[in-house]
């Protein structure tokens, strides 16, 4: 499979705290669970695209600035009290380097390609992979988008 970039899943639910970190413009840097993904082949250095479940769309772009590590969140501070107890957990996780796009694009124009059209509705996994030529399309539409 070509493993080329991640793709990270916004749930909307967590969206009110996950505004703070990736607002238009804003750079920030998140850890992030990996999931079930094979931990030994996230490094540092993949390309990332956020996209907002439910309608949100495409809300930042970025890239991974460690490889997976078997750790608690170290923004467990910022999560909601009832949550904190599951972020002190060790998991895989991975620190991302994200920046907010100054317009998020719809999601509409991932769905419209062919090759992007089941991301927004595919696996439920928080992250996932793109290949090469889902990342470069969804580059294009956020050019287009965001100049």
């Amino acid at each position: 499979m070509d493993k080329y970039a991640l793709l990270v899943r916004m749930n909307p639910q967590y969206w009110p705290a996950w505004e703070r970190n990736i607002g238009p413009g804003q750079e920030s840097r998140v850890w992030f669970e990996t999931g079930r993904r094979i931990p030994e082949e996230i490094h540092a250095g993949l390309q990332v695209v956020v996209l907002g479940t439910s309608g949100m769309g495409i809300l930042a772009i970025g890239e991974t600035a460690s490889a997976a590590e078997f750790r608690a969140d170290p923004d467990r501070a910022e999560a909601d009290p009832s949550e904190q107890a599951e972020f002190k957990e060790p998991r895989n996780r991975v620190c991302i380097r994200l920046k907010g796009l100054a317009a998020p694009v719809p999601v509409e124009d991932a769905e419209a390609n062919p090759d992007t059209a089941r991301l927004p509705k595919a696996a439920r996994e928080t992250i996932t992979w793109l290949k090469s030529h889902e990342h470069a399309v969804l580059m294009s539409v956020v050019q287009r988008h965001n100049g």
